[in-house]
């Protein structure tokens, strides 16, 4: 089953974004959200880059040489989940037709 963001973008980080709803504010390591999303490391590490530019995660601590990545889902992307979900609606009901 895709997740939200999925369903209406296309590619990695909507992947990874999905992720990042379905465990919430724990913090993950690229390998975590590689395996978890059945991307490679390097297309985990680039849509990582990518959120991290755009604000919307954040380096948390670091665990032996793997350094965690962390989303505050509630605050950081409440807007952008309420309208990923609203275009999703809007999707499905356009197939019915």
């Amino acid at each position: 089953m895709r997740g939200v963001f999925s369903s209406v973008f296309d590619g990695s980080v909507a992947k990874v974004l999905d992720q990042v709803l379905y465990v919430g504010n724990m913090e993950q390591t690229i390998p975590m959200l590689a395996e978890s999303t059945g991307l490679d490391y390097k297309t985990v590490k680039a849509a990582v880059e990518r959120l991290e530019k755009c604000r919307l995660m954040k380096r948390g601590r670091k665990i032996s040489n793997a350094q965690t990545y962390r989303f505050e889902v509630e605050k950081d992307l409440h807007q952008l989940i309420e309208w990923a979900e609203n275009r999703k609606i809007a999707k499905n009901i356009c197939h019915l037709k």
